[in-house]
């Protein structure tokens, strides 16, 4: 009884700690609202429509889910890319971000697109009010240019990749034939040689 004493003089009745703490909820709701929306932007910025066309012109048809751009089978063969911007390493996946500033697990950091998360590789998750936040996601956004040419140079060594397999493939298959006609020729001319 007399510590509801000590809470009234303070200033913390209970329908004030009720309001105080829906305050809190629609506060949190409408940061994390607004960290998805970041998220997407984010993502959106660096899977352009002119990345999406680059993959649907190599014949990458039925990797790729129209409805959010999952390219599961692809990002599995071409993904992670890595760049580097200014000491820091970024390794971009298909839901994913991460970030290494130096060795030092305090140091890493991992940005997930769904949800506009930053955190820290000691676990610790970033508000969008938090300095820390602002200044990873800049970091990620100032490299957003190097993620997009990187995209597109490993889509064109893909391609390569792929032209050169066929080419060996159908190599392969013009040598079976030319042998083949070469083996029915030297039989041919043994036979007719009356050795």
């Amino acid at each position: 009884m007399n510590g509801d004493k000590n809470n009234y003089k303070k200033g913390e009745s209970p329908i004030n700690k009720l309001f105080s703490s829906i305050d809190n909820l629609l506060i949190e709701e409408r940061e994390q609202r607004l960290k998805v929306k970041l998220g997407k932007e984010i993502k959106n910025s660096i899977f352009t429509d002119e990345i999406i066309m680059k993959l649907n012109e190599n014949d990458f048809s039925g990797l790729i889910d129209e409805e959010d751009n999952n390219m599961a089978m692809l990002f599995s063969s071409i993904f992670p890319v890595f760049i580097k911007s200014r000491d820091v390493v970024f390794r971009l996946y298909k839901h994913k971000i991460e970030v290494n500033l130096s060795d030092e697990m305090s140091d890493r950091y991992i940005y997930i697109f769904s949800d506009g998360r930053l955190t820290s590789g000691l676990f610790q998750c970033f508000k969008l009010s938090d300095d820390e936040y602002v200044y990873g996601i800049k970091r990620i956004i100032d490299s957003i240019p190097l993620f997009k040419i990187a995209i597109m140079n490993t889509l064109d060594s893909f391609r390569k990749n792929i032209s050169i397999h066929n080419h060996k493939i159908e190599n392969s298959k013009n040598k079976e034939l030319l042998a083949e006609k070469n083996y029915n020729e030297l039989l041919n001319y043994l036979s007719k040689a009356n050795i």
